[in-house]
């Protein structure tokens, strides 16, 4: 399969990235094991979004700061950071009408709630969005030095 899209340094990046996530996945999966053997955090589907949303989160993000999120190809990447926004503002949006209605709830019975899922969701992607608009002032700065 040709891999056009990123250059053989973005490639790269992303391979040691998601080789780092996977170790954190593991080392994710250890201490949820150890700490199960005596309580109980979560269900089971809300361990798996918060096993997943923390190394996909890492990834994201190291791939956006080390430049290796967008190809180098691509016209116009800044098309991303609103619609990101968008999600973020409708996420935030969500949970803003959960808590002044009252249905937010954060932990039930010493257990992390399913309805905490929206807030790992909306906190990924403003995590990602805040990283790329900083990526983006940094690149134009950059560029702007450089002439």
């Amino acid at each position: 399969m040709q891999n056009d899209r990123f250059d053989e340094f973005q490639i790269a990046k992303r391979h040691r990235i998601g080789y780092q996530a996977f170790i954190l996945t593991i080392a994710l999966i250890v201490v949820n094991g150890i700490i199960k053997m005596n309580y109980s955090w979560a269900d089971p589907l809300m361990e798996i979004l918060v096993l997943i949303y923390i190394p996909m989160m890492y990834l994201t993000v190291m791939a956006i700061w080390k430049g290796a999120y967008t190809s180098k190809k691509e016209k116009n990447p800044n098309v991303y950071i609103p619609m990101f926004g968008l999600v973020v503002l409708f996420g935030w949006f969500v949970i803003g009408q959960s808590i002044w209605s009252d249905v937010f709830i954060l932990t039930e019975n010493g257990k992390l709630s399913n309805s905490s899922g929206i807030l790992f969701s909306t906190t990924f992607f403003t995590v990602t969005t805040i990283t790329m608009i900083i990526r983006r002032a940094i690149d134009f700065r950059m560029m702007r030095t450089e002439s």
